[in-house]
């Protein structure tokens, strides 16, 4: 109910905000007509340029038709005249986005007196006349919010974009978290196995961010889901600077608290009684320590030669050492990361019309007690080392009115090194698995992967050219023409060890006795897994050439249509240099703007859009015996170990791994000889992909209206519909054969493919507000209402990006229970950001300042594995259901359950004072007060922060148990046949004791945290 009114309330008050990203570069338009008091247009106008993001001024005329357009600009404010003899001179003062398309419209009279108009600009800015829905967001607004300035800050109050997708990645407009783009100065920053972005930047380097989440230009590629450009600082004719410091301490926080009513960790039998309880009752295992963390931030910028030669520089220094906590145990430990970030840039420029620019960005990242998945133990801890850099160059310049060019070369470099299990022996070094907590995540006794093996890189470089042309038409408007060709390589060399010893045992259960675990190995389920490499990694490199035109057409001061086309070409080659991608991609793109008064005020618009992904580099190197692990799996039948839980004595883990082991009887390649194989998938021998891969793609179908109220007021809404194809799915049936591997071993071939006999869609409804009052006040928001539904979800915390089974061992299943149609995991029908600041009359320079989020939660089902082998006729495969032996089967709607819905309130007070030089210079010292979660409210959202150094809000499902209990896992429930008969709760299944309840802290909304900046601006 508490959700409910305030939601009914936030919804009276909803504010969004759009812009546009119509650039793959962080460069932008301006463009326009010019016309006398009559309307007639008025060629050979003068049109200039200033601004402090320009190395000198850019000129321009307009061609016979009155139309103009000045490309190639860099974000920032700019000063634009008009001027033509015997004609008023006219002068406006608007601000650019990064990529964004700006029209400017004037009107002269006759020479009088000369007239200035100044555009009031925005925070977060709201253009009405594009097809493209976008959120541009100033970093200073950032920083004046209630947050941590990173990018997921952003992100959060961004409309479309869901923090959804696993480990609460993003999933924008419906797509799979890693098919958006990221980009940094408008350079690819994705990692490249989840797609996530890269932190190649400094909070106090960025001047602002681009999120584009449909209707999006055709010069962008490789993504299905949004575009988000992050856009930093560059010298400039003024020496400026700053310094600050923001310190961080987990006592600064309140302790987590189960609020009254809710279910007890671990135990859905049990509630918190009342709310006096839960204020006593901290979640357990939630302790604090008095430690302060600052966090140094430095930039400073400036002209080494006036109008011509610019550098900038900053920098970000964090020991960071948060409070962390394992998953079921509760055992409290610190996380530190000590992480050292460098940027550098220069801007040249020998005229106005031409500029060089190169940067180079640098991370140095040592973690230690770092962790993989949802790690139960101490043990399962490890420490690392990840540098990664980018460097960057570019050129862009002007060769005529009508001609722009420009060319960028990019390279990106990250490794990774013990980042694993730093025990190589079959004792120490083998992982076990928890399976009955309802996924493989849970983990204890090692890390996942080997910490002493090889690193790991992950790589990228791109070449992009572009070039644009301006041209009129006697009677049919002007073309703004934009053509380019983009390469871009995807390079990963990695020895994907899955542990340190190559042995992972999935057994039945686990016996917690305090903080020891103790495994309980049945012989119903529990499967070692021995993962031997074959063959170390060449390398893989998925390369995309790419063409794209697009032609902004603008056909009167009513009418402007965006007609785009691209073409992508994939050329994969896996680990082993054998191709794996050869496929090629059109997508078309269309846009119309329709402006009914001609004035700017009103804009219908609609758009159709193409968008294709890159192949995903773990699926398309998956056939690769090169850097990948082979997977033989036998199911357990030796002494069945810790089967009474209640024992006085229970068998350690080291003494069960070692029982494990002896049975196996391993020969000297490492195979067990007691059993036969229960499964076996080997790259390159089973798993297959004999027709090349497809890249992924999307329909999209968007349609929109805005109003420019004032030059303070401005509201949109947009509705978005996508279709999404080509999945990729990893086929064993008769038809796909048995292969016999180098050591004799027969398995089942698996066919990696694409298929579209899956499902996801997604409908979404953005509305979306800002209102400058002052240029210290303001307010603005958005509202989402979305839907997404399906019956594939294509990723997980695991591996990221994975293949459908659904089409494996057809005979075992049925769709209706094994892939049903509901609401994908990622679905949160409601998402709203508000926000307000307030500049505090007659007290200069204090703001105070308010954001207030809402969010549904995300749904689940009660999922389950089931043994369907006895009730089939076996028609010839080697492994009938893999190396599981199991099915997955919904006891209920996949959608059955959700989680809470999340409200929280955060505050900050802001306060700058400006000292005054005597060179007119200002000197500002300021300090911000940040108050999370104000209120103190508690919700079981699965969206709490890991550590008091991030934002929280992001939604992990995996912080709320969903075990399952089958005849699989607990040998008291009946078996039944899944083909033919229907289950029954408390017979053939029931929830697990954990089902719907919080495995970890993090799975209620961040705690009520205090955190504090001060520095200087010059």
């Amino acid at each position: 109910m508490r959700f409910l009114r305030t939601w009914l309330l936030s919804a009276v008050a909803l504010l969004v905000v759009t812009a546009v990203a119509t650039a793959q570069t962080t460069n932008g338009t301006i463009a326009g007509h010019v016309a006398d008091q009559q309307g007639l247009a008025l060629p050979g106008v003068t049109i200039s340029l200033a601004s402090s993001s320009l190395q000198g001024v850019r000129s321009t005329v307009t061609v016979t038709n009155g139309d103009y357009a000045i490309p190639g600009l860099p974000a920032g404010i700019y000063t634009i005249s008009f001027e033509l003899s015997g004609f008023e001179r006219v002068t406006k003062t608007v601000k650019l986005a990064p990529t964004q398309a700006l029209p400017v419209d004037v009107e002269l009279g006759l020479a009088v007196v000369s007239e200035a108009v100044t555009v009031t600009g925005r925070q977060v800015d709201t253009l009405m006349a594009t097809s493209q829905v976008a959120t541009n967001f100033k970093q200073d607004f950032i920083q004046t919010l209630p947050t941590n300035r990173d990018l997921n800050a952003t992100l959060l109050i961004a409309p479309a974009a869901h923090p959804t997708g696993p480990n609460g990645n993003y999933s924008i407009g419906g797509a799979m978290s890693f098919e958006t783009r990221y980009l940094i100065n408008g350079v690819d920053a994705n990692e490249n196995v989840r797609g996530q972005a890269n932190p190649l930047y400094i909070e106090d380097a960025v001047q602002e961010t681009t999120v584009a989440v449909a209707g999006i230009s055709a010069e962008y590629g490789r993504f299905t889901g949004g575009v988000v450009n992050v856009i930093t600082k560059s010298g400039g004719n003024l020496f400026s600077g700053s310094f600050r410091d923001s310190l961080a301490n987990d006592d600064w926080r309140a302790l987590t608290s189960l609020p009254a009513g809710t279910l007890v960790p671990g135990d859905r039998t049990q509630t918190v009684p009342t709310a006096a309880v839960a204020a006593d009752s901290p979640y357990p295992g939630d302790v604090k320590f008095d430690h302060v963390v600052p966090t140094y931030e430095y930039t400073f910028g400036g002209p080494i030669l006036k109008d011509h030669l610019w550098f900038f520089t900053a920098g970000r220094l964090q020991n960071q050492i948060a409070n962390r906590q394992t998953f079921v145990t509760n055992i409290p430990y610190t996380l530190t990361n000590d992480q050292k970030r460098y940027e550098v840039n220069l801007t040249y420029s020998p005229t106005a019309n031409h500029r060089f620019y190169g940067a180079y960005t640098n991370i140095q990242l040592d973690q230690l007690n770092g962790s993989q998945q949802n790690i139960m133990d101490l043990a399962s801890l490890f420490n690392a080392s990840n540098p990664q850099n980018l460097t960057t160059l570019n050129y862009n310049g002007v060769l005529s009115n009508r001609l722009y060019v420009e060319g960028r070369v990019t390279s990106r470099h990250w490794t990774s090194s013990g980042a694993g299990s730093p025990f190589t022996d079959p004792v120490n070094g083998t992982l076990l698995i928890d399976r009955s907590k309802g996924s493989t995540a849970f983990r204890y006794w090692t890390s996942t992967f080997c910490g002493v093996c090889t690193p790991e890189k992950r790589d990228s470089d791109d070449l992009f050219l572009k070039g644009s042309y301006f041209t009129p038409t006697k009677s049919g408007g002007s073309h703004n023409m934009q053509f380019g060709y983009d390469t871009f390589n995807d390079i990963r060399r990695s020895d994907n060890y899955q542990s340190g010893s190559n042995y992972r045992i999935i057994g039945t259960s686990t016996i917690i006795r305090g903080t020891d675990i103790f495994p309980q190995f049945l012989n119903s389920n529990t499967v070692l897994q021995y993962n031997p490499l074959p063959t170390p990694s060449l390398g893989t490199n998925f390369r995309i050439h790419s063409l794209f035109y697009n032609d902004a057409w603008r056909l009167n001061g009513h009418l402007t249509l965006n007609l785009g086309l691209r073409y992508d070409k994939n050329h994969g080659e896996n680990s082993l240099g054998v191709l794996t991608a050869n496929d090629s991609g059109v997508s078309p793109r269309f846009g119309v703007i329709y402006d009914p008064t001609g004035e700017g005020r009103w804009s219908i618009t609609a758009s159709f859009a193409k968008y294709v992904s890159a192949v995903a580099n773990t699926i398309a190197d998956s056939s690769s015996n090169a850097g990948n692990t082979a997977a033989y799996s036998w199911a357990y039948s030796g002494p069945q170990i810790n089967t009474n839980a209640n024992a006085a004595t229970l068998v350690t883990s080291p003494a069960a791994i070692q029982t494990v082991i002896d049975w196996c009887k391993a020969d000297a390649k490492g195979l067990c000889t007691s059993v036969p194989l229960s499964g076996a998938q080997v790259p390159g021998v089973s798993i297959t992909i004999p027709n090349g891969l497809s890249s992924p793609n999307a329909l999209e179908y968007a349609a929109g209206a805005s109003r420019q109220v004032s030059d303070r007021i401005a509201v949109r809404g947009d509705f978005t519909f996508r279709d999404f194809r080509d999945f990729y799915s990893q086929r064993i049936d008769t038809t796909t054969g048995v292969v016999v591997d180098s050591l004799g071993n027969r398995a089942d071939r698996s066919v990696v493919e694409n298929t579209n006999d899956l499902k996801r869609r997604y409908s979404g409804l953005t509305v979306s507000a800002t209102y400058r009052i002052s240029g210290r006040t303001d307010v603005g928001g958005n509202y989402t209402l979305s839907k997404l539904w399906g019956n594939f979800d294509g990723e997980n915390v695991t591996a990221g990006p994975v293949t459908s089974s659904a089409f494996q061992y057809p005979e075992y299943t049925q769709a209706s229970w094994n892939r049903p149609e509901g609401d994908l995991s990622a679905d949160q029908r409601h998402r709203t950001a508000m926000w307000g600041n307030y500049g505090v009359p007659r007290v200069d320079g204090l703001t105070l300042s308010v954001l207030e989020t809402i969010a549904s939660g995300l749904p689940y089902g009660a999922v389950g594995q089931v043994n369907v082998a006895p009730f089939v006729t076996n028609p010839g495969y080697v492994t009938p259901q893999g190396s599981s032996g199991t099915e997955n089967y919904y006891f209920t709607a996949r959608d059955a359950y959700r989680t809470e819905a999340s409200t929280r309130t955060d505050l900050s007070a802001s306060y700058n004072y400006t000292l005054k030089s005597a060179a007119s210079r200002h000197i500002d010292l300021f300090v911000q007060a940040v108050l999370v979660n104000a209120f103190n409210t508690f919700d079981l959202c699965g969206c709490g922060g890991a550590s008091v150094f991030v934002n929280g809000g992001n939604v992990a499902l995996t912080t709320i148990g969903q075990a399952v209990l089958t005849n699989s896992t607990t040998a008291t429930l009946a078996r039944f046949n899944p083909l033919t008969a229907a289950p029954v709760q408390g017979v053939n299944w029931n929830y697990g004791p954990n089902f719907g309840t919080a495995t970890n802290r993090t799975a209620y909304t961040s705690p009520r945290t205090f955190r504090l900046t001060f520095g200087v601006r010059f």
